[in-house]
């Protein structure tokens, strides 16, 4: 009885804790977007962070750079505002982090991404920061990521 107990235990631990919400507004259409600003934000302390923003929109072809707030904005088509935090168990990973695409002044896509419980028992929550950004850029944009030649 108590082996049953501790399997559904590690079931339940290993299982069902990543949630990812996506808000898009009506009419956004991700297909216009060719360049974003990524506003730094020096809160957030994941190493490379910005560069992995960057990196995750450029596999669409749009084109990327990190901005400090107090640049001019209004050289950016779209700029990306973002939070982001991380924690401790054995090694550092990212918990929960949230993306908001503005153009014209207004939020016209939001995704969010968080570890139920800081993910608790469940081994993806070692997933590389790389891999969660990526998901989190595939359901802002609504799409999946453009096959390179030669990696299929």
């Amino acid at each position: 009885m108590k082996n049953i107990f501790l399997l559904a235990l590690l079931g339940v631990g290993l299982s069902g804790c990543t949630a990812i919400q996506v808000n898009n507004v009506t009419g956004f259409n991700p297909d216009s977007i060719r360049q974003v600003c990524v506003v730094h934000n020096p809160k957030v302390i994941i190493k490379d962070f910005d560069n992995l923003v960057e990196k995750s929109f450029e596999r669409y072809g749009v084109d990327a750079k990190t901005v400090k707030e107090s640049d001019d904005l209004s050289l950016c088509q779209t700029t990306l505002n973002y939070t982001a935090l991380r924690s401790w168990d054995l090694a550092p990973y990212m918990v929960s982090a949230q993306f908001n695409l503005i153009q014209g002044g207004r939020q016209v896509s939001e995704a969010s991404f968080r570890l139920k419980g800081n993910g608790g028992m469940a081994l993806n929550k070692w997933r590389s920061t790389e891999t969660k950004i990526n998901e989190l850029v595939d359901q802002l944009l609504n799409k999946a990521p453009k096959k390179v030649a030669g990696n299929e």
